[in-house]
C-alpha cells in the first residue's frame, strides 16, 4: 500500500470545491480503512496537527495545540489527541448508525469521517498562519465540517432521511461525552475531536456543556432546515423564462442574505479585537470565549447558510430559488444567446444587474 500524493490532493480539492461529487466517486472505490488512512486521514492529520502547531509559534496565530508547553510536547499530545478524537468519532457514528435503521460499516465511516474534515483540518492549519482571527478560522471549519457530516452519513451508512437528524444529534453528543470522559481519564483536560468541534480548556464541566448544548441545539436547527429545503420541488416553466415576480423575490433574498453577511462580518471583526486585546495581554482563549463565538458571532448565519435561512424562514421554495439562480447564471454566460428564454431572461436580469451584484 503506498501513499499517492496526487490522489491526496485530487481528494482535498474535490473535498472543498465539489465536495458531493467527490464524496460519491471516493465512496463508490470501497476503499478500506487503511486506504483512507493512507491517502487522506494519515496525511491530513499529521499535516494539521504539525504545520498547525509549528506555523503558529512562528506567525503567531491560532492552533488548539499549541498550549502544551514546549514545541515537542504540544506535538506529541497534538497527535495523540488528534488521533484518538478521529477515531471516537468514526465509532460513534457508525455504531449510532445501525441503531438509527443505517448500516454500519466501518471502512466507510471512516472514509466519510475522512471526507467531511477536509475543511477543518485544512483551516486549522490556515488559523495558524494569521494571528489574532486565527480561531474564527478554525471554527469556521469546524462548522462546516459538522454541515458536512450532516450530509454524507445517510450516503455513507443509509441512515434513512427520517433518522438522520436523530442520527446526528445522538452521535455529536456521544463524541461530546466520550472525549470528555477519556479526557478526564488521561488528565489533559477536555478532549478535542477530530473535527475541532471542541476546545481544549480546563474550564469546569458547566462551562463544556454550555457550549456543547449551544452548539447542538443550533445545529439540530440547522439541520431541520436543511431537511426542510431538501424537501422542496419545483416545476419549471415549459418555456424556461423567468417572470418579474420571481426576479424581485430573489433580489430580495440576495439583500436580506448580504445583509446578514454583512451582521456577521461585523461580529466577526469585533471578536477578533477582542481576541487581539486578549493576545496583547497574555491571555489565551477560553471555553467562555469559544462559547461566545458560536452565540455571538452567528456561526448558523455564516455564508454557508444564510441563503436558505432567508429563503426557508420567509416561506419560500429551495428548489425555486435554485432554479431562478441557475437560469441568471446561464442568462449572464450566454448574454441572452440561443434561445428566447436566455434572450427574455438576459433582459430581466440585465434589468436588475444593479440589485443582483450588490451596487
Amino acid at each position: 500500500m503506498n501513499f499517492d500524493f496526487a490522489k491526496t490532493l485530487s481528494l482535498i480539492k474535490g473535498g472543498l470545491l465539489d465536495h458531493e461529487t467527490t464524496w460519491k466517486s471516493y465512496l463508490e472505490e470501497n476503499p478500506t480503512w487503511k486506504q483512507t488512512a493512507m491517502v487522506l486521514a494519515g496525511p491530513l492529520i499529521l499535516a494539521n496537527i504539525i504545520l498547525s502547531v509549528i506555523l503558529s509559534r512562528m506567525a503567531g496565530g491560532f492552533s488548539y495545540y499549541s498550549y502544551y508547553g514546549n514545541l515537542f510536547t504540544a506535538l506529541f499530545w497534538g497527535l495523540f489527541m488528534g488521533i484518538l478524537g478521529f477515531v471516537i468519532t468514526v465509532f460513534a457514528f457508525n455504531f449510532l448508525a445501525g441503531q438509527f435503521k443505517g448500516k454500519p460499516d466501518f471502512p466507510r465511516a471512516f472514509a466519510a469521517v475522512s471526507l467531511a474534515a477536509i475543511p477543518s483540518w485544512t483551516a486549522g492549519i490556515l488559523a495558524a498562519l494569521i494571528p489574532y482571527i486565527g480561531l474564527l478560522i478554525a471554527l469556521a471549519g469546524g462548522v462546516i465540517s459538522l454541515i458536512f457530516m450532516y450530509k454524507i452519513m445517510p450516503m455513507a451508512l443509509n441512515v434513512p432521511d427520517e433518522k438522520r437528524l436523530a442520527h446526528f444529534i445522538s452521535s455529536l453528543v456521544s463524541i461530546i461525552i466520550l472525549n470528555f470522559v477519556i479526557g478526564s481519564i488521561i488528565g489533559v483536560g477536555a478532549m478535542n475531536s477530530g473535527m475541532h468541534s471542541g476546545a481544549l480548556s480546563k474550564g469546569s464541566i458547566n462551562s463544556r456543556t454550555t457550549v456543547g448544548s449551544g452548539m447542538l441545539g443550533e445545529f439540530e436547527r440547522q439541520g431541520r432546515l436543511m431537511e426542510d429545503a431538501e424537501a422542496d420541488t419545483f416545476e419549471p416553466p415549459a418555456d424556461g423564462k423567468l417572470s418579474k415576480a420571481q426576479l424581485e423575490k430573489y433580489v430580495k433574498v440576495l439583500q436580506k442574505t448580504r445583509a446578514l453577511h454583512e451582521d456577521y462580518a461585523q461580529r466577526m471583526q469585533k471578536f477578533s479585537e477582542d481576541m487581539k486585546a486578549k493576545e496583547a495581554a497574555g491571555e489565551k482563549p477560553s471555553v467562555s470565549d469559544l462559547s461566545q463565538a458560536y452565540a455571538g458571532i452567528g456561526t448558523a448565519m455564516s455564508a454557508n447558510n444564510a441563503e436558505m435561512e432567508v429563503v426557508k424562514t420567509g416561506g419560500g421554495n429551495w428548489a425555486e430559488h435554485l432554479w431562478i439562480k441557475e437560469q441568471l447564471r446561464v442568462a449572464r454566460i450566454q448574454q441572452g444567446d440561443g434561445s428566447d428564454a436566455l434572450e427574455h431572461n438576459y433582459k430581466l436580469y440585465k434589468k436588475y444587474e444593479d440589485e443582483l451584484n450588490g451596487n
